[in-house]
């Protein structure tokens, strides 16, 4: 028999502990969500019909850094010591006191004390503020305040926490947190030398999927501050529902034999993409138990065409159970992964679930897919072969209008002028200029952020693809031999040839090359980015990633026998420009064209039905390109009034086809055309001037 006395207990190293809690809050996608959810589950518990989370990301708090670091140098633990960021999520929640900050945050595996609660204070916080090796928590309850941090303990024990403060709360106290009544603020310091850009930051945390019940609930506010930024509230960004089929499935289908999940899913009028990462991913079935969102996913169809326009969600109280059950126990199979990244797709329950999705968009997917290819139109080979020059024409055209500025920038200029000149004429210098009445100077404003910027972005790749391009500096703003760093996205791998800021060159800038590639298992529609830095100045690339190889954005145009609401689309993932030549006026130019004595497979050779087909094609392309640069600029400093997008866009277009479309009318078309041989063939016998048969264009 196995003596007891000879059973030895297992020992525990703090490094187990600190492996273990890094996994869960290293990344703004895994400490934001934390954050939000911790507040709204603060929020219920405090029973509030409304309630209000603000997420904030500021500059360290010196005053509280300055006591950390003192105090901690003296218990001499490896806690974080220096910061220049922290997020801070505040709630008006129901609060906590020291002796329930004991009960929740001071020892491992405590049961929440509600059924199906999520993130009240617990293991989340935890597993955050360990990662980042610092964490302070505030919080006033029933007249009096609590103030806690938390950091990694000294030798083998998991963490230490200390209550630093406990008082009577005072009116100064309350300003100070943001809270009117009682609830809480809860502080992450954060060990990046820089915050991503705020656009980035902003996208994060209205897209992010474990947020969506709390951005989408009408009863909770979520308010978010950036550096430089007033606070401002957060949705999240719902895609247009398509106008003809806004919703293709809803019902309760069968998971498990007495398990069943409610799917929904719906489509939307433009297709979606994966877009920066998982976490934000607009599309896909969002699969939601409880008051939790796990992930959004599309099961088997991940990647195919037919489900690109598909979001919805699966909602399955069973997940909630079945997790509980799981850590109940002595060998634990969670449903949901151990960092909340998901669910754990090796968990038999999942793969089940996954399936039941499978069942259900099999025939959705396959019928968007048979909806996709119908009704396309094969051109002649002559329209082909003209396509083909055209396309090559178009994708020099973009790649011009993607390449930043690189003449020499930085010279002095002439006098100053009051007056812009006049249709590219000499400006009147100023004594010359008239006399104005004298007017309040605007206040200054702050110049475009140009000192860094990447030579062409976006730029197109597909997964396993390496590419080159050009880091360019204003040398008069970033110095030679200023330090130069890059941080990639996840499914990126970008290096510097050189680690500082070159000399300039001829043309005013200074150039440093880049190499970016995709990793293999990236997938098409990803946006992703790499985040270039050199002292106080960023620059970012952005690359898409593709389906296609071809060279250049556009690859093919696709014609369907088609009405549609828009003439002509593009799309960027697949390189496909897609005309709807079932509309009106395409019809009718091809009644005309029978007319003149083509065949119906010569239809697209007549020179009015070719002419609106180019015009549309390019003008789809040159809308997606203008889009695109207005997104860049912005993010190089220009910033304007929301009602300035628009007429930003339109302009942008008109700019691009003023400079590329000659080019491209005389790639696309036959050269006949430009060179006057194409005539007007009056009819012997006057006809009324509504007929459209008193004439053909022939070739």
């Amino acid at each position: 028999m196995l003596d007891p006395a000879a059973v030895r207990s297992g020992r525990v190293r703090g490094r187990y502990f600190r492996e273990n809690f890094a996994q869960g809050g290293l990344d703004l996608v895994q400490i934001v969500p934390e954050l939000v959810t911790n507040a709204d589950a603060a929020i219920a518990a405090a029973g509030r019909r409304q309630g209000r989370i603000e997420v904030a990301f500021a500059a360290a708090d010196r005053a509280f850094q300055g006591r950390w670091r003192r105090e901690l140098r003296t218990l001499g633990v490896p806690a974080l010591t220096s910061w220049r960021w922290e997020v801070r999520a505040t709630d008006d929640g129901e609060g906590l006191e020291a002796a329930a900050v004991d009960a929740r945050l001071g020892a491992l595996g405590v049961e929440p004390r509600r059924g199906g609660q999520r993130g009240l204070f617990g293991r989340g916080l935890r597993d955050v503020w360990l990662a980042q090796g610092a964490g302070r928590l505030e919080s006033i309850r029933a007249g009096h305040i609590v103030e806690t941090w938390f950091f990694p303990a000294p030798g083998d024990d998991p963490y230490a926490y200390a209550h630093v403060r406990e008082d009577v709360a005072t009116a100064a106290d309350r300003a100070a947190i943001g809270v009117a009544d009682s609830g809480t603020r809860v502080t992450v310091p954060l060990e990046v030398e820089r915050l991503p850009p705020a656009w980035h930051l902003r996208s994060l945390v209205s897209q992010l999927v474990q947020l969506r019940p709390v951005l989408e609930d009408p009863t909770r506010e979520l308010w978010l501050e950036l550096p430089g930024e007033l606070s401002a509230p957060v949705a999240f960004p719902h895609p247009e529902p398509c106008p003809e089929r806004p919703l293709l499935f809803d019902s309760e289908v069968e998971v498990r034999p007495g398990i069943d999940a409610h799917v929904k899913v719906r489509r939307s009028a433009e297709p979606l993409t994966v877009g920066r990462m998982r976490a934000t991913r607009r599309s896909g079935l969002v699969v939601r138990s409880g008051r939790a969102a796990h992930e959004a996913t599309l099961a088997g169809f991940e990647g195919r065409l037919g489900a690109r326009h598909l979001l919805g969600e699966v909602r399955c109280e069973a997940i909630d159970e079945l997790q509980r059950e799981a850590l109940d126990s002595p060998r634990p199979q969670v449903v949901v992964r151990v960092d909340r990244s998901g669910l754990n797709d090796h968990h038999p329950f999942v793969r089940d679930l996954y399936a039941a999705i499978d069942r259900v968009l099999d025939p959705i997917v396959a019928a968007e897919e048979r909806r996709a290819s119908a009704h396309l139109l094969a051109p002649g080979r002559a329209i082909a072969a003209r396509d083909r020059e055209g396309l090559r024409a178009l994708n020099d055209a973009l790649k011009s209008a993607f390449e930043a500025p690189g003449a020499a920038g930085f010279e002095p200029g002439g006098q100053a002028v009051e007056r812009p000149p006049v249709n590219g004429g000499r400006a009147a210098a100023p004594s010359e200029a008239a006399p104005t009445a004298p007017t309040e100077e605007p206040p200054p404003r702050e110049p475009a952020a140009l000192a860094l910027r990447f030579k062409r972005s976006p730029i197109r790749l597909h997964p396993g693809e390496a590419r080159s391009t050009s880091l360019l500096f204003d040398p008069e703003r970033v110095d030679p031999g200023t330090p130069v760093a890059l941080a990639a996205d996840r499914g990126l791998w970008a290096k510097l040839r050189r680690e500082e800021a070159p000399a300039p060159g001829r043309g005013g800038w200074a150039r440093l090359q880049v190499d970016v590639r995709a990793r293999v298992s990236v997938e098409p529609g990803e946006r992703l980015s790499v985040v270039a830095a050199a002292g106080e100045h960023q620059a970012e690339l952005e690359v898409l990633v593709v389906r296609h190889t071809a060279t250049g954005w556009v690859r093919e145009i696709a014609r369907k026998d088609e009405d549609a609401a828009v003439e002509a689309e593009f799309d960027p993932e697949t390189g496909t420009v897609t005309v709807y030549e079932g509309r009106p006026e395409f019809r009718a130019l091809e009644r005309a064209a029978r007319r003149a004595g083509l065949g119906r497979r010569r239809v697209r050779e007549y020179l009015p039905h070719r002419m609106l087909e180019v015009e549309v094609a390019a003008n789809a392309v040159y809308a997606w390109a203008a889009r695109e640069i207005v997104a860049r600029r912005a993010l190089d400093g220009w910033i304007g009034a929301a009602s300035e997008y628009a007429d930003a866009v339109r302009h942008e277009a008109q700019e691009l086809r003023h400079r590329v479309h000659e080019r491209l009318l005389r790639a696309f078309l036959d050269p006949a055309v430009f060179q006057g041989r194409v005539r007007v063939a009056e009819e012997e016998s006057p006809a009324s001037p509504r007929d459209d048969r008193q004439a053909t264009l022939p070739l």
